[in-house]
């Protein structure tokens, strides 16, 4: 571990030697690609019988779309960077809630399970934080650090029925517009097609501990209960780039 710090200052500090006289400039990007659920959020899986996997968000490969920049601290190559992105992450498949189903059924002991959903993952991530650019001619490239918040629009709707000896009862985890805190990092290429327009390629991780769910007709505690879902997402996105 020693070594590799040593290493990673050595270079860091040769990249900023090289970089040091090399001009950057003010720029904004407008961008789109890939979201990938990651972790948790993108895990399927019910869970055992009593060991239910309350925090599964069943998430699915969307896009992201937004809006990206950086403002340079004078004559340095660190900036104030900010992100503004809308993600779609899908909705709950058959599989999955015929899984629902089975899981709840078993989880309450009930003759028959049932589960439908409706609604989709959308939301907005706003993430500002710290960048520092290596310059090489035309090529730049920038690490960052990130801290926002991630805003619901909303999440998948689960409505569940278990029947007992004939007699249903139904409940539902609700589709949530709650806000949580969020955090990450990014690395990006960018090229200088002219003075003022590039392109930009970056990668992009997002996390977030949660966001708050609500669950309503709940009789008991009995099966799987969501009441916080944890957002991870790695994202790759193609943009342009605009100096000034």
């Amino acid at each position: 571990m020693k070594k590799l710090i040593i290493i990673s200052a050595v270079l860091l500090a040769t990249f900023s030697a090289f970089t040091a006289k090399a001009q950057v400039n003010n720029y904004w990007n407008v961008f789109g690609g890939v979201s990938i659920p990651t972790g948790q959020f993108a895990n399927s899986n019910y869970g055992e019988l009593y060991h239910e996997n309350n925090q599964a968000g069943f998430a699915k490969t969307g896009y992201v779309v937004g809006l990206d920049g950086a403002w340079y601290i004078h004559k340095t190559n660190w900036a104030f960077a900010a992100t503004i992105s809308y993600q779609d992450q899908g909705q709950l498949n058959a599989n999955d809630a015929h899984a629902l189903a089975a899981g709840y059924q078993d989880g309450f002991g009930t003759d028959l399970g049932q589960a439908t959903s409706h609604g989709r993952y959308e939301n907005l991530n706003v993430l500002v934080g710290p960048q520092y650019t290596f310059l090489f001619s035309r090529l730049s490239v920038d690490l960052r650090a990130n801290i926002g918040i991630v805003k619901s629009f909303s999440t998948p709707e689960i409505d569940i029925v278990v029947t007992d000896g004939g007699i249903p009862h139904s409940f539902a985890q609700l589709s949530s517009t709650a806000s949580g805190f969020a955090y990450g990092g990014s690395a990006d290429l960018r090229y200088k097609l002219s003075k003022k327009l590039g392109i930009v390629l970056k990668e992009n991780y997002v996390a977030s501990p949660g966001i708050a769910i609500t669950n309503t007709d709940r009789i008991n505690n009995a099966g799987r209960l969501d009441t916080k879902q944890p957002i991870s997402v790695f994202q790759s996105t193609l943009g342009l780039n605009f100096g000034f």
